[in-house]
């Protein structure tokens, strides 16, 4: 039979959820939700958590306290993946416009290919030579992953966004969502402010508890799923849980630092982590919910403002309400009366005390290649080419490589500089750095009509 709670907040109240798990889809869950190497999946069907007797968290912005630092070290909280809905239409002027340069995108030419861009603001948007169901047009940065929709449908929204971790880690979520709007209301006529279609709240942390310990008994939680992962290629394979796959909710806790070097390579994390004590030796395990639309619309979190200002009442939903790691009684069946582990105390109330995260200090909106693929892997070409002549002067070996490269390209009928700057033009439409439409004819006419739009506007006519 099924129970009923309710979260109250200073500013909204949490709609009363039914105890069961939300729906589970049958798909898997994407490469971006996995821990590396599966070699064990546990599944189980646990009790229901009745931990209700906490009281409402305070709401808005809240964060770590460090009261035990030997045992648990915070490192940064916050939101990590927010996607957001902006309903509307998009404008017949820009439909033809992307049209047209979607149609570029898909041409086997690379000078044509390089000419698929929009700039709006300090944006240099990269438009994809493909859409998905329903939304024709892509639009990218490393702000920035803009679907559109170009019908007038009241249920589809006209663009779904979604708005990089780095991004969100350098401005906070407020200053990216005026930017995005800036973005999304010159491409058409928006209705409403945006509905927040998904949000993962994070926690990355250093503890000295062993987690690979962990058993799928010891977690009290409505979700149905969860698995265990393990990467044989590492020493210590165990890499972390996921669980609830495929719901409206689901958590991840793994090891972050195996990620990043191995898939993400969002190694800007390690500064932010830094200013908050970490040292380079240390694991950081993070601890992630993912929520999407139906299960925030049910717990009253619609728009970005009440999102922002609930960060503490949905944490204290995750790890009180949905999830916790408990201490198994051997003397007591029911599972869900189990104490609470001291870790999960320490993360459980990570968002009940207010403070700043550190933001990053620099931050680029095109999509930059780093510099180990450009410095270490892109002279893997030139070495190679030295090691078969037999070469071992770099400066030899750099001017003996390009007059090899001259007439190798001659040969196939094709200038090395013409190919150079062929290249350099698509690689910098792919890294949103090079506008390669600054000077067509067409677009400093759009030019001259912004400025003598803007002027009449300015002198009241």
């Amino acid at each position: 039979m099924n129970k009923e709670i309710s979260v109250s907040l200073d500013t909204v109240t949490f709609k009363k959820i039914e105890t069961a798990e939300p729906t589970q889809k049958t798909t898997s869950f994407s490469e971006e939700e996995r821990c590396e190497g599966e070699v064990e999946r546990d599944l189980t069907d646990t009790s229901h958590q009745a931990d209700s007797s906490a009281q409402g968290t305070p709401s808005c912005n809240t964060v770590p306290s460090n009261d035990n630092p030997k045992h648990f070290k915070p490192l940064l909280y916050g939101i990590d993946s927010l996607y957001l809905s902006y309903y509307g239409q998009l404008s017949e002027d820009w439909d033809s416009k992307l049209s047209e340069l979607k149609e570029k995108a898909q041409s086997e030419d690379e000078k044509v290919q390089a000419l698929a861009q929009v700039a709006i603001g300090s944006h240099l948007f990269e438009v994809s030579y493909r859409g998905f169901p329903r939304f024709p047009y892509v639009l990218s940065d490393n702000c920035f992953f803009i679907k559109l929709n170009r019908s007038q449908s009241s249920k589809l929204p006209m663009a779904h966004v979604q708005v990089s971790s780095e991004y969100l880690a350098a401005v906070g979520a407020e200053a990216a969502e005026k930017d995005l709007r800036f973005v999304v209301n010159t491409l058409g006529l928006v209705l409403d402010t945006p509905g927040v279609s998904r949000a993962d709240l994070f926690l990355d942390f250093v503890c000295i508890d062993n987690l690979s310990e962990i058993h799928h008994s010891d977690w009290i939680t409505r979700a149905n799923l969860m698995a265990k992962y393990f990467d044989c290629r590492l020493d210590d394979p165990f890499t972390g849980w996921v669980i609830g796959i495929g719901g409206d909710l689901h958590a991840r806790l793994y090891e972050k630092v195996v990620e990043i070097k191995t898939k993400s390579h969002k190694t800007w994390l390690f500064s932010l982590w830094e200013s908050n004590g970490w040292q380079a030796d240390e694991k950081v395990w993070r601890i992630e919910f993912q929520a999407e639309k139906q299960l925030l619309k049910q717990l009253g979190i619609i728009g970005l403002s009440e999102l922002q200002c609930n960060h503490a009442a949905l944490w204290h939903y995750f790890t009180h309400d949905w999830l916790r790691l408990s201490i198994p009684s051997l003397t007591d069946s029911k599972r869900n009366r189990w104490p609470n582990h001291p870790l999960w105390g320490d993360i459980s109330n990570i968002y009940s005390f207010p403070s700043d995260q550190p933001r990053l200090k620099r931050f680029s909106i095109g999509r930059l290649p780093h510099d180990e693929r450009i410095f270490v892997h892109g002279l893997g070409g030139l070495t190679s080419f030295m090691a078969r002549e037999g070469i071992e002067d770099f400066s030899e070996g750099v001017g003996e490589y390009l007059h090899q490269a001259t007439q190798y390209h001659a040969r196939k009928n094709e200038n090395l500089q013409r190919y150079i700057r062929r290249k350099v033009k698509a690689k910098g439409r792919k890294y949103n750095t090079i506008n390669n439409r600054e000077n067509l004819a067409e677009t400093i006419q759009e030019r001259k009509q912004g400025a003598k739009a803007y002027q009449s506007a300015r002198d009241g006519e």
